[in-house]
């Protein structure tokens, strides 16, 4: 296993650990996008705001499970979010208690902005484990880590993992965490932006369990920006960003770990810009809101069985991107698990009826979606 540190002192270890210092970053392109999306929500209606609030957080969710190494099944999360948010979508009830409890988790970071306190924070851990386990291993649930061993963080394939960062000793961690959600909960002048770019970072740092970590600082990035008024926090995902920009992540963590001062400006220009993005992917996502929202009420008298809507609500989550090759028989199979027969019927029925259009000759004809009036 790589580690990158020799003799240097991990960042934890300077004594003037957490005085975290940095130069003024400018944030005003993204007090000028969240004043966008601030300005975009008053002219949508509830109908756009549900569905953008649920592929926000179905992106989340996934991706921030992704991040660690988890799959979770987007039709799960997709009810969980119906059912917690209570949004009354079409919905297959194929929620878990894992998906429960993560979307759990999400929205009470966004919606909540009651002080974050160890109770709270424990809960949220215990939360994300419903099965009272991580896996095959065994694990401290709603506790912070008390194992001797050493708490690294570690990227790559089992045997060519890189080991980004040591975090201080279970021994510390209380102490570390009682500072620093003092500090969280402290009434400062200290723009929230800048707030939630030194929380996620200061909370990476402690490391304070034995799993989840990087799912509970995205959780209380989302926390800190909420109880701000910049935006509504369900319109936008840090973690689907994170996800897109992983390699980045851990770089920029090397960066910030492995250095004798307390200097984290790299770490907030990173940060900042990957805010920017997060909020550019929303607006984006707006326009696809509304191509939805135009094929629905297009749509809206035509009579569809389960697994054609099924098929329609897959291709359409892909927006603003076409769906990868179009729809075919096969693929159209694999996603309802029924038989070639059927399949076909039930595409060439939805090209009847002007939901779908067929392109393509003999074995290359796939099917897309109609989105002309």
């Amino acid at each position: 296993m790589e580690t990158y540190q020799n003799e240097k002192k991990w960042i934890w270890e300077d004594v003037s650990f957490p005085n975290f210092t940095y130069e003024n970053v400018n944030i005003d392109t993204l007090n000028y996008k969240f004043g966008q999306l601030n300005m975009v929500e008053k002219f949508m209606n509830q109908d756009d705001i549900d569905t953008l609030q649920l592929d926000r957080l179905l992106n989340e969710a996934l991706s921030t499970s992704a991040i660690e190494g988890e799959t979770l099944q987007r039709s799960s999360v997709r009810s969980s979010i119906n059912k917690i948010l209570k949004l009354g979508l079409e919905d297959d009830y194929s929620y878990t208690r894992e998906s429960d409890a993560l979307i759990e988790v999400l929205v009470d970071a966004k919606t909540n902005n009651q002080p974050l306190t160890k109770h709270r924070l424990l809960q949220w851990h215990k939360a994300l484990f419903p099965n009272g386990n991580s896996g095959l291993r065994e694990i401290n649930i709603g506790k912070y880590r008390t194992n001797d061993e050493d708490m690294k963080i570690v990227s790559g394939a089992w045997h060519k993992e890189r080991v980004h960062y040591v975090a201080p000793p279970s021994s510390d961690v209380e102490d570390l965490m009682d500072s620093f959600l003092e500090w969280l909960n402290s009434e400062d002048k200290l723009n929230p932006i800048y707030k939630s770019a030194i929380a996620h970072l200061y909370f990476v740092l402690i490391h304070p369990f034995d799993d989840a970590n990087g799912r509970i600082a995205r959780a209380i990035t989302d926390y800190v920006l909420s109880k701000s008024s910049l935006a509504n926090a369900k319109f936008y995902s840090i973690s689907t960003t994170v996800y897109q920009k992983r390699k980045e992540y851990y770089e920029v963590l090397d960066f910030v770990c492995k250095q004798t001062s307390q200097d984290i400006t790299k770490w907030m220009e990173w940060f900042i810009a990957l805010l920017e993005e997060s909020i550019d992917t929303t607006l984006i996502e707006i326009e696809s809101v509304k191509i939805k929202a135009k094929f629905w009420d297009k749509n809206r008298k035509t009579k569809l069985n389960d697994r054609q809507k099924k098929v329609i609500l897959k291709m359409l989550s892909f927006l603003p991107t076409e769906f990868e090759g179009g729809m075919r028989v096969k693929k159209y199979m694999g996603i309802t698990k029924t038989t070639r027969l059927t399949a076909s019927r039930d595409l060439s029925d939805l090209v009847a009826k002007g939901v779908m259009k067929s392109e393509g000759k003999g074995r290359g004809v796939f099917y897309s979606l109609n989105f002309k009036n």
